[in-house]
């Protein structure tokens, strides 16, 4: 297969580490490392059996790492004080106060504390492209634990909330407010609602673990169940589902992470102040997450810190990462934003070893 793109000359080993990676038939797949606007390295490619090219505009579905781009749009109204952590989200959303979750405030909902972590009405695939139905749904349901009480990762329903909080406020969805408001560009390379389905591959994936798709329960992760041809069809890439459909380049999420990672660094202030930001970083709490069954270390603005090898080896480093493989961080103290996309799902809950060892070869180099 063939790598293209670019990279400064120190570099190269991780060019050469990514070919090995896209040996494999039908994969693609992109990396890419900014710092404070300066591309160190952008580099995509695919293998010979694929008939369409991929290049640096090429986008995939991203799942959760679609949750650090919303929550880092958020930051922006934090930032301007048009929007308080500490209100109630019935304060924005009035109805979402019914079935005794008046209490619930949006810190709650960006730390997954809510206890509206699921969708205690079965609902379809189809159903998350219809917002009035989801947020009825949402509104009319009971929390299942006092919030602040227990962490439970909201896969599917945190991305509604945040982003209806965000309409409320702006009269904006979250596509329009992240390219007229945050980054100012519409042709910024991350897409909520991709109209023209442009530059966009199919992923592929083997068979789901029935351990995410049968529960009889209604849970997080299977309610509703994930099918890869839905998540390939063009309803779901114009229609918005925010916690899970996030489409974008590495180019474009390592630049926005970059943009964050600076702000913390610098006081660049690209979308939030150095001050503001370090109150918001914050970690939440050191509960166990009773859904992903792992101490992931939630903070106030909804990022995840410290992820491991996934976001590089230093402690400040913060992002999120997707189901999948898909990855996205800022590490301030080397003033970067790193990025990771691949066509092929990994269908556990894991991380993409291929990503992972990318980032370990660049810490190695820098």
């Amino acid at each position: 297969m063939r790598v293209q793109g670019n990279y400064e000359n120190n570099f190269l080993p991780i060019k050469n580490l990514f070919k090995e990676y896209l040996r494999e038939e039908d994969e693609g797949a992109s990396f890419s490392v900014v710092k404070n606007q300066k591309i160190l390295v952008n580099i995509f490619g695919k293998s010979v059996n694929l008939d369409n090219a991929w290049n640096e505009n090429t986008i995939v579905n991203t799942f959760s790492l679609s949750k650090g781009i919303y929550c880092g749009c958020l930051l922006k109204l934090l930032d301007k004080k048009e929007i308080d952590i500490d209100k109630e989200i019935s304060f924005y959303w009035k109805k979402f106060g019914n079935a005794n979750k008046k209490n619930i405030t949006l810190r709650h909902v960006l730390s997954h504390q809510s206890g509206v972590y699921r969708f205690k009405t079965k609902v379809s695939n189809e159903d998350l492209l219809d917002w009035e139905k989801i947020n009825t749904l949402l509104e009319n349901q009971e929390p299942d634990h006092i919030p602040g009480k227990f962490n439970f990762y909201h896969a599917k329903t945190h991305g509604y909330i945040i982003c209806n909080v965000i309409k409320l406020v702006t009269g904006l969805d979250i596509d329009d407010f992240l390219h007229q408001e945050v980054i100012k560009d519409k042709k910024f390379n991350f897409y909520f609602k991709n109209n023209n389905n442009r530059n966009c591959y199919d992923l592929i994936c083997p068979e789901v673990s029935n351990k995410i798709k049968n529960y009889d329960e209604l849970t997080t992760f299977n309610n509703p169940s994930h099918d890869i041809n839905f998540f390939n069809s063009k309803n779901f890439r114009k229609g918005i589902v925010p916690s899970l459909g996030g489409h974008g380049s590495a180019l474009a999420i390592a630049s926005f992470f970059d943009f964050l990672a600076n702000d913390l660094k610098n006081d660049t202030h690209n979308i939030i102040k150095k001050n503001t930001f370090e109150m918001l970083l914050k970690q939440t709490s050191n509960k166990i997450d009773n859904n992903l069954k792992m101490n992931i270390k939630w903070t106030h603005c909804g990022l995840i810190l410290r992820g491991g090898w996934m976001f590089g080896k230093n402690k400040d480093s913060f992002g999120h990462n997707g189901w999948g493989g898909s990855i996205g961080f800022a590490d301030p103290k080397e003033g970067i934003g790193i990025s990771f996309i691949t066509r092929k799902i990994n269908p556990t809950m894991g991380s993409d070893a291929r990503g992972v060892n990318l980032i370990k070869k660049l810490y190695e180099l820098l």
